[in-house]
């Protein structure tokens, strides 16, 4: 083999690489966008139930229209948990009164305790990086409207000073 034919092979081989890689390339960008597709779908249709159990849930709520709460004021990070039919006591939690070490025990709780359900799973670290108190705060709060009978009993045993119990007022005048 002379010079000019070892060279065109190697032109060749060069040729067949760089479309390999290409084509490596292009299907894993595809199959990203497939697996993107099926997680924003399965997010969609989590969305849905979710809205759907709430409305449900809103709709069955007899003990709602003979209820009234007086809270004067209303905080941003105070969640109000309904109480059982059989108590007129309602539970306020003020999840700004919940400190960093608090809140990562209230994570790694409800973590325990949601092993079925991973909606609920707060992560305490992203991208290798601890999470702050505000953050951590904020998926409590939201968890708590996904699941409070779950979150509710979690913050009862272990912040107990977030915890504001009110007497709820019966309006008598709707019941008669």
């Amino acid at each position: 083999m002379n010079t000019q034919q070892i060279q065109e092979v190697l032109n060749y081989l060069l040729i067949g690489i760089t479309a390999f890689a290409a084509i490596v390339i292009v299907v894993d960008f595809i199959c990203g966008l497939v697996h993107l597709w099926h997680q924003v779908t399965l997010n969609i249709e989590s969305s849905l139930n979710r809205s759907t159990s709430e409305q449900l849930h809103v709709e069955s709520s007899p003990l709602q229209d003979s209820l009234n709460v007086d809270n004067p004021q209303p905080s941003t990070n105070s969640i109000i948990s309904e109480s059982s039919p059989e108590t007129d006591n309602c539970v306020s939690i003020d999840i700004a009164k919940i400190d960093l070490r608090t809140a990562r025990k209230i994570a790694s709780a409800i973590k325990k305790a949601s092993q079925r359900n991973s909606d609920l799973i707060i992560p305490q670290k992203i991208n290798g990086k601890s999470v702050t108190l505000a953050w951590l705060q904020a998926q409590i709060q939201h968890r708590l409207e996904l699941a409070p009978e779950i979150v509710t009993t979690i913050i009862q045993e272990l912040a107990p000073t977030a915890l504001i119990s009110e007497r709820l007022n019966l309006d008598h005048s709707s019941m008669a």
